[in-house]
């Protein structure tokens, strides 16, 4: 491609003011609006906007901009991005003399790494815009690749950035229970995990717990005989939480990436409650995080987790009724909301669910009797995939109730929409709703 022009600033002496800065976003759970938040900080003034509301007029009007952008799933923009890159990204446009830097977040376990922010950043390229710097890749709680980010926005404000953006650190939960709660089922087997907090915690619906998950030790003794290492009894118990390369025994370590499951429960429950499927790994073992939380962790030992705020998938004013619609595990951040509106009270909540198995594949049946019988969720629509009496997906149920959504949305409802894959083994998110979205009508 060649050399690719970088803006030619003068530092200046005293921090300037952002009036001329904008700083977009494109997020999925809400850590890209986060950074891009936190970087606004450094330019007063600055206007902060999704990636999905601009065009190339607002665009045109900036004269620096500052792009944080996620990429979720395989390689794949944010939900709410996809629209402006199938139009707005099809080609390059004129967006005049703009100098302008991209953060990508991503995930290095996925092989296409910060697919999409590379993306923004080669069309911002040929759309005309100008480096304020090289491009910096993000993968998770990666200290000096955010530390990179904020020198350069240092340099650009001149004056400091705030040296520590990080979220909390994770604390132990105790593993209270887990049951497996679709035994004969033709899917892979789902448990239901049970954790509570050594100090109370708070959360709302739509919340991420990220769960640092730690090797099954016969996976370990495996890598270990593997590299001519088995004799070695303090490398042994370093390694259960970290990465076990293929390449090479003696490189350097590198602790596991957390695991995200949606929490199906609410915060008055005083439990943090998942929905974990059992996923297989390459090596045929279970998958790093699933085999963790179901099968390895004892029961009544410490789980480090901490909880994420998922702003694009937070609770509707009660007074909004509630579309849920989702498959498989997905189902646990929709029983959030479900929990929420029946604690709460407020307008109607409709559920589509589909799964496998009527006899087998039905998570939290008795509870969602209940919700149905006390008026808290008004209607339920179920669809099993495996079942020769049914043979449907939950796409066919919403294509059958398109009318009743309708009017639905004509009411104002909200609409939260996941589903969970769970594809080519252990993925991050195998327990949490690969897409979720609430969509505000």
């Amino acid at each position: 491609m060649g050399l690719r022009p970088v803006a030619n600033w003068t530092i200046p002496s005293t921090g300037t003011l952002g009036s001329d800065m904008l700083i977009v976003h494109a997020s999925q759970t809400g850590n890209a609006e986060r950074i891009a938040r936190l970087s606004a900080a450094a330019f007063p003034g600055a206007t902060v906007r999704a990636l999905e509301t601009l065009d190339q007029d607002s665009l045109r009007a900036a004269r620096r901009a500052l792009f944080v952008v996620a990429t979720y799933g395989e390689g794949d923009a944010p939900d709410r991005a996809r629209k402006f890159e199938a139009t707005t990204m099809a080609a390059p446009i004129d967006i005049g003399a703009l100098d302008y830097a991209v953060l990508a977040l991503g995930d290095r376990e996925y092989p296409d790494f910060c697919a999409f922010g590379h993306r923004v950043d080669a069309w911002l390229h040929a759309s005309g815009g100008r480096l304020l710097f090289d491009r910096v890749d993000l993968d998770g709680a990666d200290i000096d690749a955010e530390r990179q980010w904020q020198q350069q926005l240092s340099a650009i404000a001149g004056a400091a950035i705030r040296s520590n953006w990080q979220r909390a650190d994770y604390a132990p939960w105790t593993l209270v229970s887990r049951e497996h709660v679709n035994p004969g089922s033709p899917g892979g087997a789902v448990y239901r995990i049970v954790l509570t907090p050594y100090a109370p915690t708070i959360w709302t619906p739509g919340a991420i717990a990220e769960v640092l998950p730690r090797h099954d030790p016969a996976r370990v003794e495996r890598w270990l005989a593997r590299v001519g290492r088995c004799d070695d009894p303090a490398l042994r118990e370093t390694l259960l939480d970290k990465v076990l390369r293929d390449d090479d025994g003696d490189a350097p370590l590198q602790a596991l990436a957390h695991r995200d499951y949606s929490i199906a429960s609410i915060a008055a429950s005083g439990a943090v409650e998942l929905l974990v499927r059992a996923c297989p790994a390459p090596d045929g073992g279970l998958g790093i995080g699933s085999g963790w939380l179901t099968k390895v962790a004892p029961i009544g030992g410490a789980i480090l987790l901490r909880i994420r705020d998922n702003p694009g998938f937070g609770p509707a004013d009660p007074t909004v009724p509630i579309v849920l619609i989702g498959n498989g595990t997905g189902l646990a951040g929709l029983m959030a909301h479900l929990r929420d509106r029946a604690a709460v009270g407020g307008a109607p909540a409709w559920l589509l669910y589909g799964e496998r198995s009527g006899a087998h594949d039905r998570p939290f049946a008795a509870e969602l009797e209940t919700l149905s019988a006390d008026g808290s969720l008004t209607r339920i629509d179920r669809a099993f995939s495996r079942d020769a009496e049914c043979g449907r997906y939950v796409q066919h149920l919403v294509a059958d109730a398109a009318d009743e959504m309708l009017e639905w949305a004509d009411r104002g409802a909200a609409i939260y929409c996941v589903r969970q894959p769970c594809r080519h083994g252990e993925r991050r998110r195998c327990g949490v709703a690969r897409h979720p979205r609430r969509c505000a009508t």
